[in-house]
């Protein structure tokens, strides 16, 4: 009898070690929060960030102030990895797919993936060609109530975290074969557009031919003449080096380019609430870093192309009219992708 007592105790012994071993493991895994919200296992939690672009690209150099930022804010408990080039994902639509299934855990994508895959036909409003005059505009309209409406729908929708906007740049065109000073000036020519119902008809309806091609092609089909030019930021143009096969740029500045800053919901749910306040923190620092940034690095990508012997043509006023005049089609044949009613809201709010 003492020895099947003594059998049991120790089966009991046993159990309860492992159930001590198993508590541990789980909270090594995921963490625990005291009463201030603080992760008392001092876990660290890795935010995967991939872009397109080479690193020395602005949307690069951004990403990594984030990274500085995040990383020293927390004291190292969070890590932000950065795939660049494509290597995580090979285009804006690739990048949102991943962070809603969880493979990234923040992103940065043009506002016309919002609408395209993101599932929200308002974020169309920002790819109007000649809606907004300046920068100030184009953040009133995201940050104000237009703009927080539409930007619920997609965390709704998507189970993701805004955390921001800022933008790459107003764009422009460039092409490998002539000047251009007005919309006739682009009959023949075939242009690489984003693929985006409004930028391709800008593009058609200026006289070009919109081709929306990926960005890792353009470098490759402007070499070949696969296609004679595209529709980018003055940035882009000299970061990816395609002065080196197109030498006529004009500055039509149809449209500025809004990146929407957007992390996956259920990580940052997850997250401590003290390092939720040092992601919100310091994404805030990282935009204005970033709203700057671009503004110096569209002054430095003019000088630089005319440096690599490109023509860069600034539109006179009566030149951009006729450009402004020659999309209203575009428009009008668009309008439906947000409605009526709200893009007339949308020029109501910008008209004040």
């Amino acid at each position: 009898m003492k020895i099947i007592k003594k059998g049991m105790w120790a089966l009991l012994s046993i159990f309860a070690f492992v159930l001590v071993l198993t508590g541990c493991g789980n909270a090594a895994e995921t963490g625990t929060k005291d009463s201030s919200g603080k992760d008392s296992e001092g876990k660290v939690y890795t935010i995967r960030m991939p872009a397109v672009v080479n690193e020395e690209n602005f949307i690069a150099i951004g990403y990594k102030k984030f990274k500085e930022l995040v990383e020293e804010k927390s004291d190292g408990k969070l890590k932000v990895e950065l795939f660049l080039n494509g290597t995580l994902a090979s285009s804006n639509e690739e990048e949102f797919q991943v962070l809603r299934d969880g493979s990234a855990e923040i992103i940065s994508f043009p506002s016309f993936i919002g609408a395209q895959v993101g599932g929200v036909d308002g974020y169309n409003i920002f790819d109007f060609p000649f809606i907004y005059d300046d920068r100030d505009k184009l953040f009133a309209l995201a940050e104000g109530p237009l703009g927080q409406e539409i930007q619920t729908k997609l965390e709704e929708k998507n189970k993701v975290k805004v955390l921001g906007y800022y933008d790459i740049g107003s764009m422009s065109l460039l092409n490998s074969k002539h000047t251009i000073k007005k919309p006739s000036d682009l009959n023949g020519l075939t242009l690489r557009t984003p693929q985006s119902a409004l930028f391709m008809d800008t593009i058609s309806e200026m006289g070009g031919n919109p081709t929306p091609i990926t960005f890792a092609e353009v470098y490759t089909s402007l070499q070949q003449g696969t296609i004679d030019g595209l529709t980018t930021t003055l940035p882009l143009m000299y970061d990816s080096q395609f002065f080196e096969v197109s030498k006529f740029a004009t500055l039509t500045k149809q449209n500025f380019i809004p990146y929407v800053m957007t992390m996956n919901g259920d990580f940052f749910e997850k997250l401590p609430e003290d390092l939720q306040n040092v992601v919100v923190e310091a994404s805030k620092e990282m935009i204005q870093f970033s709203r700057e940034l671009v503004v110096e690095q569209e002054a430095s990508a003019v000088k630089k192309l005319e440096a690599e012997g490109v023509e860069v043509y600034e539109l006179s006023p009566k030149e951009f009219e006729e450009f402004k005049k020659s999309i209203k089609p575009a428009i009008e044949k668009n309008i439906k992708l947000v409605g009526k009613e709200f893009y007339e809201k949308t020029l109501d709010f910008l008209s004040k």
